[in-house]
């Protein structure tokens, strides 16, 4: 029999044949993830039991693609059956392998080029692991069925890879680290920057389409809803997530491909409600408040500031000489006075309770409650505190710095190997034409997360990454305005006449 495929809500896939169950990504939980700051929508928590069923036949196996709350339900893992086949890729970061097996779960782990049998089924991951990504898109191959879910792993440089035709392909929007809402913007920077991001995340799938020509496209349904956050979190105008609305009017689909727009338990095969799904309207924000756990609210908010300094500095120690001297300084702020803050130097290695960065040097400032700075103590894996876009941030300048980053979203175990990591960097170079800018060489690789640039498209002067959209003008060397990084771009032969 050709396998079933059905929609079990955001990222959650069942894959079924007469004897086999594959389920990927299990996100059923009211209590939503990143300390309740992220809900499913549509709302999916009545098909909790139709996944657990699923996983009691003959063979039945579990795929994680990578740590993150909204792929990985640790209430749902909880009620699952020990001795579970498992699988996940193998990750330079043990985390996601170790903590299944915390749930009893029975754990494969396996490298690219290898795959994974579950009766008439097979299993293999494509893994993107640079600097704090740890993440994995998953192919399915079954009898006349051949599925990518590509989640939100951003291997759009690497689509060469997937063996073709597919039948089914589905791909997510949202993207893990600081939103435009998060920063200290007016309200028209925020549209902008939302805005970009957007025609960014649609030029990838559209570019994705065009490469893997997949009979079905299954847009992941929604995107995430923040029913607990302020009002304006999340809104079409001012958000980076695509609601299928927008991705529908703009999207071209290639002829030989159908878009399914599946709601939570649909077959996918059946193509049933193939109208995209609109953003959530008032009154489903309040079914969220009413019926789901604002876990956020009941968090105690008491913390012993010299204990937040201890665990920055056990940190720090790790990464000692590191970072280099034109480093932002971090400023955590969870009040008014002076005493309410701390100051981290990623340099010099120091951290200093109620002091403040030199008059005029980069600072990264980070304004929370006190229960934020509290759950940096308490849980070791920041990015999910970071994740739950409770703080308000403030740059100066206004760029991205990736040793800022790697503090605060890697774990005290990876931070090391992080930093040495993003250090050494990749020498390659590619050579490649600008058209009327003439011809160029460059680093191969985005200083950003290593993502190949010799698969990147030429807009305007800039040369665009391929994963996150970051723009490098050929007209100015090759710098990133955002983040002040270059590629080295020099150009080898001026355009010809005429261009």
């Amino acid at each position: 029999m050709v396998p079933l495929l059905t929609f079990l809500g955001h990222n959650c896939f069942l894959v079924e044949t007469e004897s086999s169950s594959i389920l990927i990504d299990p996100w059923f939980s009211k209590s939503g993830s990143f300390y309740g700051s992220w809900m499913q929508y549509p709302s999916n928590h009545h098909l909790a039991d139709r996944a657990r069923n699923a996983l009691t036949r003959e063979h039945a196996l579990l795929l994680l693609s990578h740590e993150h709350g909204d792929h990985f339900d640790r209430e749902f893992l909880a009620g699952l059956p020990p001795g579970l086949k498992a699988g996940v890729a193998r990750f330079d970061d043990r985390f996601l392998a170790d903590e299944l097996r915390q749930f009893n779960l029975r754990v494969t782990e396996l490298d690219e080029g290898t795959s994974l049998q579950c009766g008439d089924l097979a299993v293999q991951f494509f893994r993107v692991d640079e600097g704090t990504a740890s993440d994995a898109a998953i192919l399915i191959e079954g009898n006349g069925f051949r599925f990518l879910n590509q989640n939100d792993c951003k291997m759009f440089d690497r689509l060469s890879d997937v063996p073709l035709p597919l039948t089914h392909y589905t791909v997510q929007f949202s993207g893990a680290s600081w939103y435009p809402e998060c920063f200290d913007y007016d309200a028209q920077t925020k549209r902008r920057r939302s805005a970009e991001s957007v025609a960014n995340k649609i030029r990838n799938v559209q570019h994705a389409l065009e490469v893997l020509e997949p009979d079905v496209f299954v847009p992941s349904a929604g995107p995430v809803v923040f029913p607990f956050l302020p009002s304006d979190f999340g809104k079409p105008d001012s958000s980076v997530f695509v609601h299928q609305d927008e991705l529908d009017s703009r999207l071209a689909v290639p002829r030989s491909t159908a878009v399914c727009f599946a709601r939570p338990g649909d077959q996918v095969e059946a193509g049933e409600r193939s109208n995209p799904i609109p953003p959530p309207s008032e009154a489903e924000l309040e079914w969220y408040r009413r019926n789901c756990v604002d876990v956020w609210s009941h968090l105690p908010d008491h913390f012993e500031p010299n204990d937040l300094v201890e665990e920055v500095r056990q940190r720090l120690v790790r990464i000692a000489g590191l970072a280099p001297a034109d480093t932002p300084a971090i400023e955590f702020i969870w009040g008014p006075e002076e005493i309410d803050r701390c100051v981290i130097n990623l340099h010099d290695g120091s951290v200093e309770l109620g002091g403040c960065p030199a008059g005029g040097a980069p600072s990264v400032e980070i304004t929370a409650e006190r229960k934020y700075f509290r759950l940096l103590i308490e849980n070791p894996r920041w990015q999910e505190v970071v994740l739950t876009f409770r703080a308000q941030i403030r740059r100066s300048p206004d760029q991205f710095n990736n040793w800022v980053n790697l503090f605060l979203y890697s774990d005290p175990t990876s931070i090391e190997d992080n930093f040495k990591n993003a250090q050494v960097g990749r020498t390659e170079r590619f050579e490649f034409d600008a058209g009327d800018l003439g011809r160029f060489t460059a680093a191969r690789w985005c200083p950003h997360q290593g993502a190949d640039l010799a698969t990147a498209v030429i807009d305007g002067s800039c040369v665009v990454c391929p994963r996150h959209g970051w723009r490098f003008d050929l007209e100015q060397g090759g710098v990133d305005v955002r983040s002040g990084t270059s590629i080295n771009a020099i150009r080898v032969r001026e355009p010809r006449p005429g261009n």
